[in-house]
Protein backbone atom coordinates (compact mmCIF):
# COMPACT_ATOMS: atom_id res chain seq x y z
CA UNK A 1 0.00 0.00 0.00
CA UNK A 2 1.12 3.20 -0.98
CA UNK A 3 2.79 5.44 2.12
CA UNK A 4 1.41 8.80 0.74
CA UNK A 5 -2.01 10.11 -0.72
CA UNK A 6 -1.71 10.72 -4.67
CA UNK A 7 -4.72 12.43 -5.98
CA UNK A 8 -5.87 10.88 -8.94
CA UNK A 9 -8.07 10.91 -11.75
CA UNK A 10 -9.33 7.70 -13.22
CA UNK A 11 -11.71 7.34 -16.38
CA UNK A 12 -13.18 3.74 -17.58
CA UNK A 13 -12.91 2.75 -21.08
CA UNK A 14 -16.08 2.25 -23.12
CA UNK A 15 -15.86 -1.77 -23.70
CA UNK A 16 -15.91 -1.41 -27.53
CA UNK A 17 -12.51 -0.06 -27.30
CA UNK A 18 -10.44 -3.46 -27.26
CA UNK A 19 -7.36 -2.74 -28.87
CA UNK A 20 -4.96 0.06 -26.29
CA UNK A 21 -3.73 1.75 -29.98
CA UNK A 22 -7.50 2.94 -30.17
CA UNK A 23 -8.09 4.15 -26.93
CA UNK A 24 -4.21 6.17 -27.33
CA UNK A 25 -3.30 7.09 -31.40
CA UNK A 26 -0.98 7.58 -33.05
CA UNK A 27 1.26 6.83 -29.64
CA UNK A 28 3.99 4.65 -28.61
CA UNK A 29 3.46 3.40 -25.14
CA UNK A 30 5.82 2.33 -22.16
CA UNK A 31 4.78 -1.17 -20.90
CA UNK A 32 5.26 -1.26 -17.19
CA UNK A 33 5.45 -4.91 -16.10
CA UNK A 34 2.04 -6.20 -14.34
CA UNK A 35 0.27 -3.01 -14.22
CA UNK A 36 -0.50 -1.17 -17.29
CA UNK A 37 0.82 1.23 -20.41
CA UNK A 38 1.72 4.70 -19.98
CA UNK A 39 1.60 6.77 -22.60
CA UNK A 40 2.90 10.26 -22.47
CA UNK A 41 4.21 13.78 -23.96
CA UNK A 42 7.46 15.25 -23.52
CA UNK A 43 6.68 18.98 -21.56
CA UNK A 44 8.73 22.00 -23.54
CA UNK A 45 8.79 24.92 -21.46
CA UNK A 46 7.98 27.77 -23.03
CA UNK A 47 6.67 31.98 -21.92
CA UNK A 48 3.06 32.47 -21.18
CA UNK A 49 1.27 34.31 -24.17
CA UNK A 50 0.47 36.37 -21.79
CA UNK A 51 3.70 37.98 -21.75
CA UNK A 52 3.81 38.99 -25.27
CA UNK A 53 0.19 39.12 -26.22
CA UNK A 54 -0.22 41.60 -23.34
CA UNK A 55 2.79 43.29 -22.01
CA UNK A 56 4.26 42.96 -25.23
CA UNK A 57 7.70 41.92 -24.32
CA UNK A 58 8.33 44.63 -22.01
CA UNK A 59 9.05 42.35 -18.92
CA UNK A 60 11.52 39.90 -20.47
CA UNK A 61 14.11 42.16 -18.90
CA UNK A 62 12.80 41.81 -15.30
CA UNK A 63 11.35 38.33 -15.06
CA UNK A 64 11.62 34.59 -16.65
CA UNK A 65 8.09 33.27 -16.66
CA UNK A 66 8.32 29.78 -17.71
CA UNK A 67 5.18 27.64 -18.40
CA UNK A 68 4.87 23.83 -19.65
CA UNK A 69 1.52 21.78 -19.99
CA UNK A 70 3.09 17.65 -19.19
CA UNK A 71 0.58 14.75 -20.58
CA UNK A 72 0.22 11.47 -19.62
CA UNK A 73 -1.67 8.39 -19.22
CA UNK A 74 -1.78 5.38 -17.94
CA UNK A 75 -3.46 2.54 -19.08
CA UNK A 76 -4.73 -0.75 -16.70
CA UNK A 77 -6.66 -3.44 -17.84
CA UNK A 78 -8.67 -5.11 -15.12
CA UNK A 79 -9.37 -9.02 -15.58
CA UNK A 80 -12.90 -10.12 -14.88
CA UNK A 81 -14.56 -13.80 -14.95
CA UNK A 82 -16.82 -12.28 -18.06
CA UNK A 83 -14.57 -9.40 -19.86
CA UNK A 84 -11.35 -7.28 -19.05
CA UNK A 85 -12.28 -3.54 -18.59
CA UNK A 86 -9.68 -1.07 -19.47
CA UNK A 87 -9.26 2.10 -16.67
CA UNK A 88 -7.38 5.47 -18.20
CA UNK A 89 -5.28 7.11 -15.02
CA UNK A 90 -4.82 10.63 -16.23
CA UNK A 91 -2.04 13.43 -15.25
CA UNK A 92 -1.65 16.65 -16.26
CA UNK A 93 -3.22 17.25 -19.09
CA UNK A 94 -3.53 13.52 -20.48
CA UNK A 95 -7.57 13.29 -20.95
CA UNK A 96 -6.11 15.19 -24.68
CA UNK A 97 -4.56 11.84 -25.43
CA UNK A 98 -7.68 9.75 -25.25
CA UNK A 99 -9.90 9.28 -28.48
CA UNK A 100 -13.21 10.95 -28.79
CA UNK A 101 -15.68 8.71 -27.37
CA UNK A 102 -13.82 6.24 -25.73
CA UNK A 103 -14.53 7.33 -22.30
CA UNK A 104 -17.73 5.21 -20.59
CA UNK A 105 -19.99 9.02 -19.68
CA UNK A 106 -20.91 9.40 -16.23
CA UNK A 107 -18.46 6.50 -14.47
CA UNK A 108 -17.01 8.72 -11.95
CA UNK A 109 -20.87 10.24 -11.58
CA UNK A 110 -21.79 6.68 -10.55
CA UNK A 111 -19.49 5.76 -8.27
CA UNK A 112 -19.63 8.55 -6.24
CA UNK A 113 -23.79 8.42 -5.84
CA UNK A 114 -23.24 4.75 -5.13
CA UNK A 115 -20.42 5.63 -2.53
CA UNK A 116 -21.93 8.77 -0.72
CA UNK A 117 -25.16 9.40 1.61
CA UNK A 118 -27.48 11.60 0.12
CA UNK A 119 -26.82 14.42 3.22
CA UNK A 120 -23.02 14.51 2.42
CA UNK A 121 -23.37 16.30 -0.77
CA UNK A 122 -21.01 19.29 -1.00
CA UNK A 123 -21.27 20.50 -4.87
CA UNK A 124 -23.79 19.74 -8.00
CA UNK A 125 -23.18 20.92 -11.55
CA UNK A 126 -26.69 20.36 -12.91
CA UNK A 127 -28.10 21.42 -16.45
CA UNK A 128 -31.96 22.80 -16.60
CA UNK A 129 -33.93 21.48 -19.85
CA UNK A 130 -36.86 22.77 -19.06
CA UNK A 131 -36.84 25.85 -20.81
CA UNK A 132 -33.30 27.48 -22.94
CA UNK A 133 -30.44 24.47 -21.30
CA UNK A 134 -29.46 26.77 -18.52
CA UNK A 135 -25.83 25.06 -16.68
CA UNK A 136 -25.33 26.25 -13.08
CA UNK A 137 -23.11 25.16 -10.39
CA UNK A 138 -24.48 25.03 -6.62
CA UNK A 139 -21.67 24.78 -4.06
CA UNK A 140 -22.69 24.23 -0.57
CA UNK A 141 -20.25 25.64 2.72
CA UNK A 142 -21.37 22.22 4.68
CA UNK A 143 -22.51 18.83 3.73
CA UNK A 144 -26.11 18.91 3.14
CA UNK A 145 -28.97 16.72 1.69
CA UNK A 146 -29.41 16.53 -2.24
CA UNK A 147 -33.09 18.32 -1.48
CA UNK A 148 -31.30 21.59 -0.43
CA UNK A 149 -30.21 22.12 -3.70
CA UNK A 150 -33.16 22.44 -5.07
CA UNK A 151 -33.12 19.79 -8.26
CA UNK A 152 -36.12 19.19 -10.34
CA UNK A 153 -35.88 16.02 -11.10
CA UNK A 154 -37.91 16.27 -14.23
CA UNK A 155 -36.29 18.84 -15.87
CA UNK A 156 -32.92 18.98 -14.67
CA UNK A 157 -29.98 16.90 -15.50
CA UNK A 158 -27.65 16.06 -13.28
CA UNK A 159 -23.96 16.39 -14.41
CA UNK A 160 -20.91 16.41 -11.77
CA UNK A 161 -21.78 15.55 -7.70
CA UNK A 162 -18.99 16.10 -4.79
CA UNK A 163 -19.54 14.83 -1.41
CA UNK A 164 -17.88 12.77 1.18
CA UNK A 165 -17.76 9.11 0.46
CA UNK A 166 -19.19 6.62 3.22
CA UNK A 167 -16.93 4.10 1.83
CA UNK A 168 -13.07 4.35 3.55
CA UNK A 169 -11.36 2.49 0.49
CA UNK A 170 -12.22 6.10 -1.99
CA UNK A 171 -10.65 8.44 0.66
CA UNK A 172 -12.94 11.51 2.13
CA UNK A 173 -14.11 13.96 -0.62
CA UNK A 174 -14.63 12.65 -4.40
CA UNK A 175 -16.14 14.12 -7.05
CA UNK A 176 -17.76 12.40 -10.07
CA UNK A 177 -18.80 13.38 -13.45
CA UNK A 178 -16.97 11.10 -16.51
CA UNK A 179 -13.56 10.94 -14.55
CA UNK A 180 -13.58 10.09 -10.68
CA UNK A 181 -11.25 12.35 -8.86
CA UNK A 182 -10.10 11.00 -5.73
CA UNK A 183 -7.63 11.24 -3.08
CA UNK A 184 -6.01 7.65 -1.85
CA UNK A 185 -3.20 6.09 -0.61
CA UNK A 186 -2.71 3.89 -4.14
CA UNK A 187 0.12 4.52 -6.36
CA UNK A 188 1.90 1.80 -8.98
CA UNK A 189 2.45 -0.75 -6.64
CA UNK A 190 -1.39 -1.14 -5.86
CA UNK A 191 -3.46 0.70 -8.28
CA UNK A 192 -3.94 -2.85 -10.55
CA UNK A 193 -5.40 -3.97 -7.50
CA UNK A 194 -7.31 -0.96 -6.04
CA UNK A 195 -9.14 -0.49 -9.58
CA UNK A 196 -11.86 -3.60 -9.17
CA UNK A 197 -13.46 -1.36 -5.96
CA UNK A 198 -14.34 1.19 -8.96
CA UNK A 199 -15.96 -1.39 -10.81
CA UNK A 200 -17.68 -2.95 -8.90
CA UNK A 201 -19.00 0.44 -7.59
CA UNK A 202 -20.01 1.74 -11.03
CA UNK A 203 -21.81 -1.38 -12.19
CA UNK A 204 -23.96 -1.13 -8.58
CA UNK A 205 -27.54 -0.24 -8.89
CA UNK A 206 -26.92 0.91 -5.26
CA UNK A 207 -28.23 4.78 -5.99
CA UNK A 208 -31.69 3.80 -7.12
CA UNK A 209 -32.18 2.89 -3.52
CA UNK A 210 -30.93 5.95 -2.19
CA UNK A 211 -33.15 8.28 -4.03
CA UNK A 212 -30.92 8.99 -6.95
CA UNK A 213 -32.78 6.67 -9.46
CA UNK A 214 -34.00 9.35 -11.41
CA UNK A 215 -30.45 10.51 -13.33
CA UNK A 216 -31.11 7.86 -15.68
CA UNK A 217 -34.50 9.41 -16.77
CA UNK A 218 -32.31 11.98 -19.19
CA UNK A 219 -28.30 11.67 -20.48
CA UNK A 220 -26.95 14.43 -23.05
CA UNK A 221 -25.20 12.38 -25.60
CA UNK A 222 -21.67 13.34 -25.45
CA UNK A 223 -20.29 10.32 -27.95
CA UNK A 224 -19.35 11.88 -31.12
CA UNK A 225 -19.99 8.89 -32.44
CA UNK A 226 -23.65 8.59 -31.64
CA UNK A 227 -24.09 12.07 -32.19
CA UNK A 228 -23.13 11.63 -35.92
CA UNK A 229 -25.35 8.23 -35.54
CA UNK A 230 -28.33 10.79 -34.95
CA UNK A 231 -27.38 13.87 -37.03
CA UNK A 232 -27.05 11.47 -40.16
CA UNK A 233 -30.53 10.09 -39.38
CA UNK A 234 -31.86 13.65 -38.75
CA UNK A 235 -30.52 14.53 -42.63
CA UNK A 236 -32.26 11.31 -43.72
CA UNK A 237 -35.02 11.69 -42.75
CA UNK A 238 -35.10 15.30 -44.40
CA UNK A 239 -33.51 13.73 -47.44
CA UNK A 240 -36.88 11.12 -47.57
CA UNK A 241 -39.25 14.21 -46.93
CA UNK A 242 -39.85 12.38 -43.94
CA UNK A 243 -40.41 15.45 -41.15
CA UNK A 244 -43.62 14.32 -38.97
CA UNK A 245 -41.43 14.32 -35.87
CA UNK A 246 -38.80 17.01 -37.40
CA UNK A 247 -40.25 20.82 -36.27
CA UNK A 248 -38.98 23.94 -36.17
CA UNK A 249 -39.21 26.87 -33.29
CA UNK A 250 -37.07 29.72 -31.87
CA UNK A 251 -34.58 28.27 -29.96
CA UNK A 252 -34.72 31.07 -27.33
CA UNK A 253 -37.77 32.94 -25.34
CA UNK A 254 -38.47 35.77 -27.92
CA UNK A 255 -41.24 38.93 -27.32
CA UNK A 256 -43.69 37.94 -30.01
CA UNK A 257 -45.31 41.22 -29.48
CA UNK A 258 -42.31 42.52 -31.36
CA UNK A 259 -42.08 39.46 -34.14
CA UNK A 260 -43.61 40.21 -37.55
CA UNK A 261 -42.38 37.42 -39.14
CA UNK A 262 -39.54 35.28 -40.15
CA UNK A 263 -36.82 35.24 -42.53
CA UNK A 264 -34.41 32.33 -43.98
CA UNK A 265 -30.84 32.63 -45.12
CA UNK A 266 -30.60 32.66 -48.48
CA UNK A 267 -31.64 34.75 -50.69
CA UNK A 268 -30.71 38.54 -50.26
CA UNK A 269 -34.03 39.44 -49.04
CA UNK A 270 -35.96 36.44 -48.88
CA UNK A 271 -40.09 36.47 -48.33
CA UNK A 272 -41.18 37.21 -44.33
CA UNK A 273 -42.89 33.67 -43.11
CA UNK A 274 -45.35 33.97 -40.48
CA UNK A 275 -43.95 31.08 -38.29
CA UNK A 276 -41.21 28.85 -38.84
CA UNK A 277 -42.01 25.59 -40.79
CA UNK A 278 -39.54 23.17 -41.88
CA UNK A 279 -40.88 22.80 -45.30
CA UNK A 280 -40.49 26.02 -45.91
CA UNK A 281 -37.29 26.01 -44.79
CA UNK A 282 -36.45 23.69 -46.91
CA UNK A 283 -37.89 25.02 -49.91
CA UNK A 284 -34.26 27.04 -49.72
CA UNK A 285 -32.21 24.38 -50.74
CA UNK A 286 -32.42 23.39 -54.86
CA UNK A 287 -31.67 19.73 -53.24
CA UNK A 288 -31.39 17.49 -49.82
CA UNK A 289 -29.35 19.77 -47.31
CA UNK A 290 -26.76 18.28 -45.87
CA UNK A 291 -26.03 18.92 -42.00
CA UNK A 292 -23.02 21.76 -42.94
CA UNK A 293 -25.61 23.06 -45.12
CA UNK A 294 -28.49 23.21 -42.67
CA UNK A 295 -25.67 25.15 -40.35
CA UNK A 296 -24.61 27.32 -42.36
CA UNK A 297 -28.22 28.67 -42.99
CA UNK A 298 -29.43 31.83 -40.32
CA UNK A 299 -32.95 32.06 -38.88
CA UNK A 300 -33.71 35.61 -38.71
CA UNK A 301 -37.12 36.56 -36.22
CA UNK A 302 -37.98 40.33 -37.88
CA UNK A 303 -39.08 43.21 -35.98
CA UNK A 304 -41.92 44.61 -36.67
CA UNK A 305 -40.66 47.83 -35.64
CA UNK A 306 -38.00 48.60 -38.02
CA UNK A 307 -38.32 45.31 -40.33
CA UNK A 308 -34.86 44.44 -38.51
CA UNK A 309 -33.44 40.96 -37.65
CA UNK A 310 -34.21 41.12 -33.34
CA UNK A 311 -32.88 37.44 -33.03
CA UNK A 312 -30.83 35.32 -35.75
CA UNK A 313 -29.78 31.95 -35.11
CA UNK A 314 -28.28 28.93 -36.52
CA UNK A 315 -30.61 26.84 -38.20
CA UNK A 316 -29.59 23.51 -36.65
CA UNK A 317 -30.71 25.40 -33.58
CA UNK A 318 -34.08 25.58 -34.53
CA UNK A 319 -34.57 22.43 -35.36
CA UNK A 320 -36.50 20.42 -32.75
CA UNK A 321 -36.47 16.25 -33.46
CA UNK A 322 -37.62 13.24 -31.72
CA UNK A 323 -36.11 9.79 -32.86
CA UNK A 324 -37.58 6.87 -32.33
CA UNK A 325 -34.78 4.45 -32.45
CA UNK A 326 -34.05 0.92 -31.69
CA UNK A 327 -31.88 1.74 -28.84
CA UNK A 328 -33.66 4.20 -27.48
CA UNK A 329 -36.04 7.62 -27.66
CA UNK A 330 -33.06 10.52 -28.30
CA UNK A 331 -34.52 14.54 -28.04
CA UNK A 332 -32.60 17.44 -30.48
CA UNK A 333 -33.37 20.42 -28.46
CA UNK A 334 -31.40 23.64 -28.98
CA UNK A 335 -28.32 21.91 -30.79
CA UNK A 336 -27.68 19.09 -28.01
CA UNK A 337 -29.04 15.49 -28.41
CA UNK A 338 -30.99 14.17 -25.17
CA UNK A 339 -31.55 10.31 -24.73
CA UNK A 340 -34.82 9.58 -22.38
CA UNK A 341 -35.42 6.53 -20.75
CA UNK A 342 -37.93 4.78 -22.07
CA UNK A 343 -40.50 4.61 -19.04
CA UNK A 344 -39.77 8.14 -18.57
CA UNK A 345 -40.93 8.92 -22.29
CA UNK A 346 -44.21 6.42 -21.71
CA UNK A 347 -45.24 8.38 -18.37
CA UNK A 348 -44.46 11.96 -19.99
CA UNK A 349 -46.49 10.97 -23.29
CA UNK A 350 -49.38 9.26 -21.39
CA UNK A 351 -49.72 12.18 -18.71
CA UNK A 352 -50.12 14.64 -21.83
CA UNK A 353 -52.43 12.61 -24.10
CA UNK A 354 -54.53 12.03 -20.92
CA UNK A 355 -54.58 15.51 -20.03
CA UNK A 356 -58.01 17.40 -19.74
CA UNK A 357 -59.14 19.52 -22.65
CA UNK A 358 -60.89 22.56 -22.05
CA UNK A 359 -64.37 22.95 -23.38
CA UNK A 360 -63.62 26.86 -23.42
CA UNK A 361 -64.77 27.88 -27.50
CA UNK A 362 -62.30 30.78 -28.92
CA UNK A 363 -62.36 31.98 -32.32
CA UNK A 364 -59.91 30.59 -34.47
CA UNK A 365 -56.30 32.42 -35.08
CA UNK A 366 -56.25 33.94 -38.49
CA UNK A 367 -53.11 36.16 -38.69
CA UNK A 368 -51.36 39.37 -37.02
CA UNK A 369 -49.92 39.44 -33.06
CA UNK A 370 -50.76 37.50 -30.14
CA UNK A 371 -52.07 40.56 -28.79
CA UNK A 372 -54.38 41.49 -30.78
CA UNK A 373 -55.80 37.69 -30.91
CA UNK A 374 -56.13 37.82 -27.31
CA UNK A 375 -58.61 41.04 -27.15
CA UNK A 376 -60.71 39.89 -30.10
CA UNK A 377 -61.35 36.79 -28.48
CA UNK A 378 -62.10 38.05 -25.08
CA UNK A 379 -64.77 39.99 -27.03
CA UNK A 380 -66.47 36.73 -27.80
CA UNK A 381 -66.66 35.31 -24.18
CA UNK A 382 -69.72 37.63 -22.27
CA UNK A 383 -68.05 39.36 -18.78
CA UNK A 384 -64.78 38.07 -19.75
CA UNK A 385 -61.51 41.00 -19.29
CA UNK A 386 -58.28 40.68 -21.31
CA UNK A 387 -55.21 40.98 -19.49
CA UNK A 388 -52.64 40.42 -21.48
CA UNK A 389 -49.32 42.14 -21.43
CA UNK A 390 -50.45 43.86 -18.51
CA UNK A 391 -48.09 42.82 -15.97
CA UNK A 392 -47.84 42.94 -12.63
CA UNK A 393 -44.66 44.43 -10.42
CA UNK A 394 -44.93 41.41 -7.49
CA UNK A 395 -41.63 40.34 -5.57
CA UNK A 396 -39.03 43.21 -5.34
CA UNK A 397 -36.48 44.38 -8.15
CA UNK A 398 -38.16 43.95 -11.79
CA UNK A 399 -40.00 40.82 -11.34
CA UNK A 400 -43.16 41.33 -13.39
CA UNK A 401 -45.97 38.73 -13.38
CA UNK A 402 -48.75 38.01 -16.13
CA UNK A 403 -51.92 37.31 -14.14
CA UNK A 404 -53.15 35.64 -17.61
CA UNK A 405 -54.04 36.72 -20.85
CA UNK A 406 -57.88 36.41 -20.65
CA UNK A 407 -60.26 36.20 -17.39
CA UNK A 408 -63.33 34.71 -18.18
CA UNK A 409 -66.54 35.48 -16.47
CA UNK A 410 -66.52 31.83 -14.97
CA UNK A 411 -63.04 32.11 -13.11
CA UNK A 412 -60.95 30.22 -16.15
CA UNK A 413 -57.00 31.99 -16.29
CA UNK A 414 -56.83 31.39 -19.88
CA UNK A 415 -52.85 31.68 -21.04
CA UNK A 416 -52.30 31.75 -25.13
CA UNK A 417 -49.32 31.22 -26.70
CA UNK A 418 -48.24 31.07 -30.32
CA UNK A 419 -46.57 27.16 -30.52
CA UNK A 420 -42.81 27.28 -30.47
CA UNK A 421 -40.09 25.05 -29.02
CA UNK A 422 -39.62 24.20 -25.59
CA UNK A 423 -38.47 27.54 -23.96
CA UNK A 424 -41.42 30.09 -25.23
CA UNK A 425 -43.89 26.94 -24.29
CA UNK A 426 -42.02 26.43 -21.26
CA UNK A 427 -41.97 30.26 -20.27
CA UNK A 428 -46.19 30.17 -20.83
CA UNK A 429 -46.44 26.83 -18.27
CA UNK A 430 -44.42 28.27 -15.60
CA UNK A 431 -46.33 31.94 -15.64
CA UNK A 432 -49.32 30.12 -15.31
CA UNK A 433 -47.92 27.94 -12.40
CA UNK A 434 -46.18 31.20 -11.09
CA UNK A 435 -49.43 33.59 -10.87
CA UNK A 436 -51.82 30.40 -10.20
CA UNK A 437 -49.50 30.09 -6.78
CA UNK A 438 -49.12 34.02 -5.93
CA UNK A 439 -53.31 34.22 -6.67
CA UNK A 440 -54.40 31.43 -4.16
CA UNK A 441 -51.59 32.24 -1.66
CA UNK A 442 -50.69 36.10 -1.59
CA UNK A 443 -52.73 38.80 -0.55
CA UNK A 444 -50.77 41.55 -1.59
CA UNK A 445 -50.38 40.16 -4.90
CA UNK A 446 -54.16 40.04 -5.20
CA UNK A 447 -54.25 43.52 -3.91
CA UNK A 448 -52.26 44.18 -6.95
CA UNK A 449 -54.47 42.41 -9.41
CA UNK A 450 -57.46 44.52 -8.24
CA UNK A 451 -56.44 47.36 -8.97
CA UNK A 452 -55.73 45.66 -13.27
CA UNK A 453 -58.97 44.26 -13.17
CA UNK A 454 -62.57 46.12 -14.45
CA UNK A 455 -64.82 47.05 -11.79
CA UNK A 456 -67.51 44.19 -12.78
CA UNK A 457 -64.61 41.64 -12.14
CA UNK A 458 -62.89 42.93 -8.95
CA UNK A 459 -62.51 40.90 -5.96
CA UNK A 460 -64.84 41.30 -2.70
CA UNK A 461 -62.50 40.45 -0.36
CA UNK A 462 -58.17 40.66 -1.36
CA UNK A 463 -57.36 39.65 1.87
CA UNK A 464 -59.60 36.26 1.54
CA UNK A 465 -57.81 33.44 0.11
CA UNK A 466 -59.84 32.04 -3.14
CA UNK A 467 -60.70 28.84 -3.56
CA UNK A 468 -58.76 27.29 -6.31
CA UNK A 469 -60.82 24.26 -7.27
CA UNK A 470 -62.99 27.11 -8.71
CA UNK A 471 -61.14 28.20 -10.72
CA UNK A 472 -59.33 26.96 -14.51
CA UNK A 473 -56.18 27.44 -15.28
CA UNK A 474 -56.31 26.63 -19.31
CA UNK A 475 -53.25 26.81 -21.55
CA UNK A 476 -54.17 27.35 -25.08
CA UNK A 477 -51.66 26.65 -27.80
CA UNK A 478 -52.46 28.34 -31.18
CA UNK A 479 -51.01 25.56 -33.74
CA UNK A 480 -50.49 26.06 -37.13
CA UNK A 481 -52.81 25.35 -39.84
CA UNK A 482 -53.63 21.41 -40.30
CA UNK A 483 -52.01 20.60 -37.05
CA UNK A 484 -52.76 18.65 -34.13
CA UNK A 485 -52.44 20.32 -30.54
CA UNK A 486 -48.95 18.50 -30.29
CA UNK A 487 -45.75 20.07 -28.64
CA UNK A 488 -42.02 18.85 -27.69
CA UNK A 489 -40.98 16.75 -25.67
CA UNK A 490 -38.89 19.32 -22.72
CA UNK A 491 -42.31 21.28 -23.12
CA UNK A 492 -44.56 18.23 -21.88
CA UNK A 493 -42.31 18.01 -18.84
CA UNK A 494 -42.54 21.49 -18.11
CA UNK A 495 -46.16 21.28 -18.17
CA UNK A 496 -46.50 18.13 -16.18
CA UNK A 497 -44.40 19.68 -13.54
CA UNK A 498 -46.69 22.82 -13.88
CA UNK A 499 -49.76 20.72 -13.51
CA UNK A 500 -48.64 18.77 -10.98
CA UNK A 501 -48.47 22.02 -8.39
CA UNK A 502 -51.20 23.87 -9.86
CA UNK A 503 -53.46 20.26 -9.35
CA UNK A 504 -52.15 18.38 -6.23
CA UNK A 505 -50.82 21.38 -4.29
CA UNK A 506 -53.86 24.42 -4.53
CA UNK A 507 -56.24 22.26 -6.37
CA UNK A 508 -56.93 24.40 -9.57
CA UNK A 509 -58.41 22.50 -12.65
CA UNK A 510 -55.71 22.92 -15.52
CA UNK A 511 -56.79 22.25 -18.67
CA UNK A 512 -55.10 22.54 -22.23
CA UNK A 513 -56.58 23.86 -25.41
CA UNK A 514 -56.12 23.97 -29.04
CA UNK A 515 -56.29 27.32 -30.97
CA UNK A 516 -57.09 26.30 -34.82
CA UNK A 517 -54.67 28.49 -36.80
CA UNK A 518 -56.16 29.03 -40.47
CA UNK A 519 -54.85 31.24 -43.40
CA UNK A 520 -56.74 34.39 -43.81
CA UNK A 521 -59.30 34.71 -46.59
CA UNK A 522 -57.80 36.35 -49.78
CA UNK A 523 -58.38 39.96 -50.01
Amino acid sequence: MAEKTNRLSICLIKDSFKALEDIVPDMAGHVIDGVGTFYGQNSFDRSPDWTADFFGGSLDDHFNFRTASSKGVLLVEVEREVEPRIFALVFGHGRHLIADGAVEERFGLKVVLNSVERNNLRSIDKTALGAVPKQSREQMSREVDASSFGIDIEQDLLNSVTGRSSDPRLGKTITGRDALALSVKVDLTDVKQYLPVLLDLYESDAYRASGFEWIDQIKDVRDSGKIAELDDWLVGRIAADDIEKIWMAPPSIIDWADVAGFRYGGAKRPALKADLETSEFLEIFDEAPSLADIKAKRVHAISAKDDKPTESWNAYRCLYAEAQLPDGMFILNNGKWYEIAADFTEGVLADFDGMAESDLILPAFESGREGAYNEAATLTLDGACCLDANMISHGGGHSSIEFCDIFTADNRLVHVKKYSGSAQLSHLFNQGLVSGELFVSAPDFRDKLNEKLPHNRKLADTNARPSASDHEVVFAIIMPPGRPLEIPFFSKVSLRNARRRLEMGFGFKVTKLKIESVQPAAA
